[in-house]
């Protein structure tokens, strides 16, 4: 499901986000960082949440230390590794 309450222009720029750093982490993993390639993941990763709806975009985040429960059913595809 996607997040309802973005605008197109916040959806195009995490979908711009989303790709940017997909391609980042191939780089990093293909030059052997895995800090940075796994930094770049989670950006991915958190874009791609927003923009499904699986986390909020703005004022009702959780606390910067809570954790998300993880699924077993978890469709958010992983970024390509190189």
């Amino acid at each position: 499901m996607a997040n309802q309450s973005l605008r197109q222009s916040e959806i195009e720029s995490l979908q711009y986000i989303s790709s940017m750093t997909n391609e980042l982490v191939q780089m990093a993993e293909a030059s052997r960082f895995p800090m940075i390639s796994y930094l770049l993941g989670m950006a991915y990763a958190e874009a791609f949440d927003i923009l499904r709806g699986a986390r909020p975009s703005r004022q009702g985040q959780a606390a910067p230390g809570a954790r998300r429960k993880a699924s077993s059913g978890d469709s958010r595809p992983q970024p390509r590794r190189a």
